[in-house]
């Protein structure tokens, strides 16, 4: 789960890469300022704010997909062979907050699949070691 999750965090960074690319493109701008000013309701002010957000949207989908990636990463190499569940699971956790928080619901599925894997590394019990008598 936490490397599905990890990949589902990694696919917002490229959204944002994506969104960058299209932002630079004048004639994408020059499209998305048509569609902003042919709605009556929305004034010079709201069109320029909301270009505004469209252009730092896509840094942000890049900063909160590698964070969550990378605790994700973590976590994944933390709980291999049973090392250190606590920590893998309190990063697990950590990184289903800053997806599912960071991107306003949008990044429910891989934050729910980091809040699972979480959960799951808690209640992880450890093998049972071999005491020689």
């Amino acid at each position: 789960m936490g490397i599905i999750g990890i990949v589902l965090s990694a696919l917002f960074s490229i959204i944002g890469i994506v969104t960058n690319m299209s932002i630079d493109d004048p004639m994408v701008m020059e499209e998305m300022e048509k569609m902003i000013e042919s709605d009556p309701a929305i004034t010079t002010q709201d069109s320029s704010f909301i270009l505004g957000i469209a252009e730092s949207m896509g840094w942000y989908l890049i900063l909160i997909g590698v964070i969550a990636s990378i605790l994700g990463l973590i976590a994944v190499l933390t709980i291999v062979k049973n090392r250190k569940p606590i920590l893998s699971g309190i990063m697990f956790i950590l990184a289903a907050l800053v997806i599912g928080v960071g991107t306003i619901g949008f990044g429910f599925v891989p934050g729910l699949l980091f809040l699972i894997a979480g959960i799951m590394a808690f209640v992880r019990k450890p093998k049972p070691s071999e005491t020689v008598y």
